[in-house]
């Protein structure tokens, strides 16, 4: 890999992780549990980035963008270095994976899209309920039943939506050559 080609993943990392971080901030105002489960309207974020940016971006996107909103919003704890950081990451990186940019140009790999980040989005769930947990912020139980209920409408309908929004954009960029 280029030196430039490593500076322009940095950044995309970068600028995908606050915009996840400052997203879910701004957009989680309905706490379900009080300091830990929030419902979040952008928790699509990181699938959409996996998928146009690649899995890693979209990896990164989720797991720092989610530390990002828990340190500013006051609800970092002691499973969110681990348990939200793996699970949310994946809800990046599974998408990003599975699915590529060109597939988004017709209803099939919409729907993929869709199903997949659903897929991302309920095996994010349980790792992250298992933190809290342990942690004592709420019951595994309690927590995979909210956290679906923020977590999941919002990725399921939110993916593809977004995704076919934003892929000509970052085509004619050329961003979409980037996948990493």
């Amino acid at each position: 890999m280029t030196t430039n080609k490593i500076t322009r993943i940095i950044a995309l990392v970068a600028v995908t992780s606050a915009v996840t971080g400052v997203g879910f901030l701004l957009t989680a105002p309905i706490p379900l549990i009080p300091g830990a489960i929030h419902w979040r309207v952008l928790a699509f974020l990181p699938c959409v980035f996996g998928i146009l940016l690649g899995p890693y971006t979209g990896f990164f996107a989720g797991a720092i963008g989610n530390t990002l909103w828990a340190i500013m919003g006051g609800y970092f704890n002691l499973a969110t270095p681990i348990f939200d950081l793996i699970g949310v990451g994946l809800t990046g990186y599974i998408p990003g994976k599975f699915v590529h940019p060109e597939e988004l140009k017709n209803w099939k790999g919409l729907a993929k899209a869709s199903l997949i980040s659903l897929l991302s989005g309920i095996i994010m769930v349980p790792i992250v309920a298992v933190g809290f947990e342990l942690v004592g912020v709420a019951p595994f139980m309690s927590a995979v039943y909210l956290l679906a209920l923020s977590d999941l409408p919002p990725i399921v309908v939110g993916t593809p939506i977004v995704s076919a929004f934003l892929l000509p954009i970052l085509e004619s960029k050329g961003l979409t050559r980037l996948r990493w």
